[in-house]
């Protein structure tokens, strides 16, 4: 498993195609709604914003994108790993991956937010990185979202 920084056009593909089954996967009122385009990505998820992909000899296992929010701030969003996957360490090394980008660019928290019932799963990872829930850092489209943060 390797972890890479979506940096070219492949890359933006292959992030596109994992959104796209994420979004498929999620529960429907867990849905974020249409998966932005190669061009909307790229902007999004250019630094000084990030995304990394999780690669196996078989492709993007999975995907996640890191957001600076404030000078001290970065938000993890958009944890997916493709359920094939699922238990070959892509989930902690995506996050592991967040983490480092938060420490190497001089950030000191990371937040999220998820949803503690419906994706337990998800939780659990965060929780065995430190996250602890948290108040609110911004609005969520849930009304049932979890707010975690972590110091790095």
């Amino acid at each position: 498993m390797e972890v890479i920084c979506v940096a070219g056009d492949a890359d933006f593909e292959r992030l596109h195609d994992l959104l796209v089954s994420y979004e498929a996967t999620l529960p429907e009122t867990l849905r974020h709604g249409r998966v932005p385009g190669l061009t909307e990505l790229r902007r999004g998820y250019g630094a000084p914003n990030a995304a990394f992909l999780a690669m196996t000899e078989n492709g993007a296992a999975g995907c996640v994108a890191a957001i600076p929010v404030d000078a001290r701030t970065v938000q993890l969003l958009r944890l997916f790993v493709r359920e094939e996957c699922r238990g070959l360490g892509a989930a902690k090394a995506l996050v592991a991956a967040v983490l480092a980008f938060a420490r190497q660019g001089g950030y000191r928290r990371v937040v999220l937010d998820t949803d503690r019932d419906r994706l337990p799963a998800a939780y659990a990872l965060y929780r065995s990185f430190g996250f602890t829930e948290c108040a609110p850092f911004a609005t969520s489209h849930s009304s049932s979202a979890t707010f975690m943060d972590v110091s790095v």
